[in-house]
């Protein structure tokens, strides 16, 4: 089943520029079962959509958590 979720960046590194932007976007398409990725720095979002039956949201956050960005749930469907 398709999911998506919408995490801000709260602490730790932030978002600064494109460069940051797609290096949380490879660094999540290497989970299994993740769509989709779009890192936003001007906002500080990153959304992502993913099948819950091969990956869970935890394992997104904690995967950000071990480049330095700490995250918190914005939205989720």
């Amino acid at each position: 089943m398709l999911k998506s979720i919408g995490l801000e960046v709260v602490g730790g590194q932030r978002l600064t520029c494109e460069g940051c932007e797609q290096r949380v976007e490879r660094l999540l398409k290497t989970l299994q079962g993740i769509r989709q990725v779009r890192a936003q720095a001007r906002n500080q979002l990153i959304e992502v959509l993913y099948d819950a039956a091969l990956v869970e949201a935890k394992a997104i956050t904690e995967r950000l958590g071990e480049i330095g960005y700490h995250t918190r749930v914005g939205s989720s469907t």
